[in-house]
């Protein structure tokens, strides 16, 4: 993450560049989606489908038994590279719901996406373990998305507001070709200890 930081001190001692930032939110379901394919893989089955997002987004997700996958385009085709959901645990899934994070314009510059998977705890059980995914948007780049961050929900009490500062204050200022997504966990529960380690 060393590199992240450096290239990200500078900026972390000004204003976030996007003000007056709000949310809006849209669902992915049956109305929104629709199936690109249907593929057999060995004993399982893989299911990409393309939905509709917000502000000229379009949503791409794909599916296995392992986890899903998704990805965000301005165009119609599905991106090449589609990032895993499930940082943390296995057979996961995201939540229908799906929120923008959009400028004083309306433009959306982030998303918060929920994500469940399953983990295992310290005496071998299994639960169920939540994660907020931000990522941050490059309309008319060549990676259009990325990931920004990991909110580990089940793990930080205020995830969402951490979520959003993670979109506002991070989001915006990050290299998609050449970032590591940043943790808000346990570990490192809040964005702000977070910006302050970058001074």
């Amino acid at each position: 993450m060393k590199h992240v930081i450096t290239g990200f001190a500078a900026l972390a001692l000004l204003p976030s560049a996007v003000e007056a930032q709000d949310s809006t939110y849209t669902y992915l379901d049956a109305e929104s989606c629709e199936t690109l394919f249907v593929e057999e893989e060995g004993s399982g089955t893989a299911i990409g489908s393309r939905c509709r997002g917000y502000g000229g987004w379009t949503v791409f997700r794909q599916a296995d038994d392992h986890g899903e996958w998704t990805g965000y385009s301005q165009g119609q085709t599905m991106p090449h590279d589609l990032q895993y959901g499930g940082y943390v645990g296995n057979f996961g899934n995201y939540h229908t719901v799906l929120e923008w994070r959009t400028d004083a314009a309306g433009t959306p510059f982030a998303t918060i996406h929920r994500y469940y998977s399953a983990d295992h705890t310290d005496d071998g059980r299994m639960q169920r373990v939540s994660v907020l995914i931000v990522t941050a948007l490059r309309p008319g780049e060549a990676l259009e998305s990325c990931h920004a961050g990991y909110v580990h929900a089940s793990e930080v009490a205020n995830a969402n507001v951490q979520a959003r500062l993670l979109a506002d204050d991070i989001a915006p200022h990050i290299d998609c070709a050449d970032h590591q997504p940043f943790r808000i966990d346990a570990n490192m529960p809040s964005v702000i200890q977070l910006i302050s380690l970058m001074h």
